[in-house]
């Protein structure tokens, strides 16, 4: 069952694709008013036009996550124009695959940028007024490749783990403000991701099995419901993780096996 956000007030950042679009859908749904970040304008019109046919209202804007400065406005905007804020998703990220070697240090400070310093400047731009109304939820998207790092995407899993490590601190931190955090660890999905890879563009040629991103959209959405604090999207993943901290070692065969096929 779709759990009722009527009156809702969510930020949704990476709004425009993939997990963050199919996320708004499932919000508008749910009936929310839902505000969306992303970078492209066209993108987010065209969201809007369709997040029209639900319930709730709309409020978009079009700029870069690790720019404080937008940020800030953006903020500012929604608690002008709704009064109140009750969840921040930090979807936002990007990818990369390549050899750390061969990285260009401007492609590092645009994933980190991203991945990192965006979920924290909205982070940071939120609290007051989450703390100010006595209740809210920090829903931060990491990737199920933060429990164990793979070749090739160093930089992005050690964003991810970044991600998590940011999360447990602050579920800590808020708690007795009543302000929720949640981590989401979705592992291979169907989406654009790998055509806006920074490096080496297209899909990861391992045979891992994908899930559609409506199934981690509907995670996502649930979790607003229950705030558990830690969600997996499938049996699979919840394995990995855990099996991962079990057996290190035996983690690490597997890891390079599957590598290996990519570089043969």
């Amino acid at each position: 069952m779709t759990p009722n956000l009527t009156n809702k007030v969510v930020l949704i950042t990476g709004a425009s694709a993939g997990i963050g679009r199919a996320t708004a859908v499932a919000l508008a749904q749910a009936g929310a008013n839902v505000v969306l970040i992303a970078r492209r304008q066209k993108r987010l019109a065209a969201l809007v036009e369709e997040l029209a046919a639900y319930p709730g209202q709309r409020l978009a804007m079009a700029g870069d996550v690790g720019d404080e400065a937008f940020v800030q406005t953006a903020v500012a905007e929604i608690i002008a124009t709704f009064g109140r804020l009750d969840v921040l998703i930090n979807n936002a990220g990007l990818g990369h695959r390549s050899r750390l070697a061969d990285m260009p240090a401007a492609d590092m400070h645009r994933l980190w940028d991203t991945n990192v310093m965006g979920l924290l400047y909205f982070t940071q731009a939120t609290i007051p007024q989450m703390k100010e109304q006595g209740s809210g939820h920090i829903i931060n998207i990491s990737s199920i490749i933060s429990q164990r790092p793979l070749p090739h995407m160093s930089l992005y899993c050690a964003s991810k783990t970044a991600v998590n490590f940011i999360s447990r601190a602050l579920r800590m931190e808020l708690r007795s403000y009543h302000i929720r955090v949640t981590t989401v660890y979705p592992g291979r999905t169907q989406s654009e991701f790998g055509d806006a890879l920074l490096g080496e563009k297209g899909a990861n040629p391992t045979r891992l099995a994908r899930v559609s991103a409506d199934r981690v959209a509907q995670a996502i959405v649930k979790a607003i419901h229950t705030g558990k604090t830690e969600v997996y999207i499938t049996g699979t993943d919840w394995l990995f993780a855990h099996f991962n901290r079990l057996f290190p070692r035996t983690t690490d065969w597997l890891v390079e096996r599957i590598a290996a096929r990519r570089d043969t």
